[in-house]
């Protein structure tokens, strides 16, 4: 049970801090909260872990998994951008 809520707790803190690298390299930093950030780097964690995975690349360490999280988010941030136009 712990080490659920622990593996929880550390995918929202990935997921937080890839949507906020994501939102910030592509200059859409103004336009998510807190709670945004949160859902697109959440998403783009499912996103990256799940794209990295089907190219073989390894996700077991919490920086491998940051770096496939910020990939995916910033797949989602460029998508939303294109979505809003």
């Amino acid at each position: 049970m712990q080490d659920t809520l622990l593996n929880a707790a550390l995918l929202l803190l990935i997921g937080l801090v890839a949507g906020f690298l994501a939102a910030t390299v592509l200059g859409e930093r103004r336009r998510y909260g807190i709670m945004g950030y949160l859902v697109v780097g959440v998403i783009g964690a499912l996103g990256g872990s799940y794209a990295f995975k089907s190219l073989n690349i390894p996700t077991a360490s919490p920086f491998l998994t940051l770096v496939a999280a910020f990939v995916g988010a910033v797949v989602l941030v460029a998508l939303l951008r294109v979505l809003r136009r």
